[in-house]
């Protein structure tokens, strides 16, 4: 599931999800578009706002990459299995 999938089933926005996580929307949104990584704790600081473990958070969003074919800044594309 991507970001924007998980918040709306807990009744958030993106950018509610910004402010419980304290970081910018544009960040949020970036890692839900799939363009950039969260790194490791800012992925925990995600998770504790959306009440995930983040190891549960970081298979979701991998899983969306691939999903949808994103490849983010810096990285390869993942094959589909």
């Amino acid at each position: 599931m991507t970001l924007q999938e998980l918040c709306a089933t807990r009744g958030l926005t993106l950018d509610q999800l910004a402010a419980r996580a304290g970081v910018l929307p544009a960040t949020v949104a970036r890692i839900d578009a799939g363009t950039v990584r969260a790194n490791p704790g800012l992925l925990r600081r995600l998770a504790a706002a959306l009440g995930l473990a983040p190891e549960a958070l970081r298979d979701e969003l991998s899983a969306a990459r691939r999903r949808l074919g994103r490849t983010p800044r810096g990285g390869r594309p993942t094959p589909s299995p």
